[in-house]
């Protein structure tokens, strides 16, 4: 029994999930592994399905597709295809290619699913070395996991510890038919110039190099996963859910809770809170910068910093980890006649409406005049529909506890020259209905709201 028998077989009697989807590229690492699945596919009661990308690169690939289609005719296997338009990247065409393959499979895939790469020893002693070269730290150098969280379902790769020799003496036991895509020899591609020019060198000095790295890649797996015990149980005891912000968040920590830890265990549950959260890692100098700005003698408690895909702010005394906010800008006025949703790119919120009885603003007011929505902030005052007096409006938004990151985006809604309300916030007194008047309320979310559950 080979070491590509033994492995698939040992993830299969493991495996929990009523569908297995096999990425299919057709070249022998997938192609074998879907063979083997579909073998074993009785025994262990498997539902499998295939998923085929042709990212329209090489000129050979429509042939590709039709072959991987007739692998999947032959052993009766679901096959479901995509044609990529990849749109140019400043981190290069297989990056490119790699986040939209991987952007499909995500939306393919449900929490009865696993998705099933055919990721060999090889592929894992490149990730180290490559990210090695990057400077990655303990995480980056624990390469691919075995089986990780993906999607709604789960991502597993059952063959990281076959070799490439393992897996083509399987595909030549069995007679198998698979395709060699010529820019696998492309040494302009960082990956391929490790794997033709860098391992062999270095094997000829250490010919166990490939299982050493494998091995020492596994010991930083475990030292990070301890790290995570760690840090899971300092983000379950300091994670604040109960204050949160107007147009989303997820989440805050009270700074005060953090002072107490040393810097090194503060970045550990950060970057945990960030991964919880699906997000990319801020750089090392990012953190750095972050720890001086809100962490320092001189500047405690304020400050942030911003990345890719989130943000930290601080903000009375909490640290709250949002996503990507919009860049200051001042919109143009914007008419808007208060009966569908409205979303203003620009500041990145939606407005709604809904009519409730003795709440919002008073519908016999309105008329078909339409609301202006106005983001220059002129008017500093409101009456607030529960208020006797006059408030201003910096006040208003110190006591409902609005940060400075927000206030921007919230547009002030007048009807003619008349400042009605401030969603959100307040509803002008002589504009608001009351007792069984009926109203128009004005609700705001931000639009990235949605995906912080």
């Amino acid at each position: 029994m080979s070491k590509l028998d033994t492995e698939v077989e040992r993830f299969v009697k493991h495996k929990n999930a009523r569908r297995l989807l096999v990425a299919l590229s057709g070249g022998v690492d997938s192609v074998s592994l879907l063979h083997k699945l579909c073998e074993l596919r009785t025994h262990y009661d498997l539902s499998i399905a295939a998923l085929h990308v042709d990212h329209q690169i090489q000129p050979e690939s429509e042939q590709w597709m039709k072959h991987c289609q007739a692998q999947c005719d032959e052993l009766k296997v679901p096959l479901k295809t995509i044609k990529l338009n990849l749109q140019d990247s400043e981190h290069g065409q297989e990056a490119a290619a790699r986040q939209a393959r991987y952007d499909w499979f995500h939306s393919q895939i449900t929490p009865a699913d696993v998705l099933v790469l055919a990721h060999h020893m090889g592929d894992q002693i490149e990730t180290v070395l490559l990210r090695l070269f990057r400077g990655s730290g303990l995480l980056g150098l624990g390469a691919m996991h075995e089986i990780r969280q993906f999607g709604l379902g789960w991502m597993a790769r059952p063959l990281l510890g076959v070799s490439k020799e393992e897996i083509i003496a399987y595909a030549r036991k069995k007679d198998l038919r698979y395709i060699e895509d010529p820019s696998n020899l492309d040494i302009y591609i960082d990956r391929n110039f490790v794997r033709h020019e860098i391992l062999p060198l270095i094997r000829l000095r250490w010919p166990s190099v490939d299982q050493t790295i494998f091995r020492s890649s596994d010991h930083l797996k475990t030292i990070q996963s301890s790290l995570d015990k760690s840090a899971q149980v300092d983000l379950k005891m300091f994670l604040c859910l109960s204050k949160p912000t107007l147009l989303g968040d997820y989440g805050c920590i009270r700074i005060g809770d953090l002072i107490n830890l040393d810097q090194t265990r503060i970045v550990d549950v950060l970057r945990y809170w960030i991964r919880c959260e699906g997000l990319t890692l801020p750089s090392t100098g990012k953190m750095n910068e972050l720890m001086r700005q809100v962490f320092g003698n001189e500047t405690m408690g304020r400050g942030g910093i911003r990345w890719k895909e989130g943000e930290f702010r601080a903000y009375r005394g909490f640290l709250y980890l949002l996503p990507v906010q919009p860049k200051l800008c001042n919109p143009a006025t914007q008419h808007w006649q208060g009966l569908d949703a409205v979303s203003i790119k620009e500041v990145g919120v939606v407005l709604s409406v809904c009519r409730r009885r003795g709440s919002g603003i008073r519908v016999s007011f309105i008329k078909n005049a339409p609301f202006i929505l106005d983001w220059q902030h002129r008017a500093r005052v409101i009456r607030p529909s529960r208020s006797h007096h006059n408030r201003t409006i910096k006040n208003l938004f110190q006591e409902s506890g609005i940060p400075s990151w927000e206030r921007c985006r919230l547009p002030y809604v007048y009807l003619g020259d008349d400042l009605v309300c401030i969603p959100g916030l307040a509803v002008e007194k002589a504009y608001a209905a009351s007792g069984t008047e009926i109203g128009l309320e004005i609700t705001i979310s931000g639009t990235q709201t949605g995906h912080l559950d």
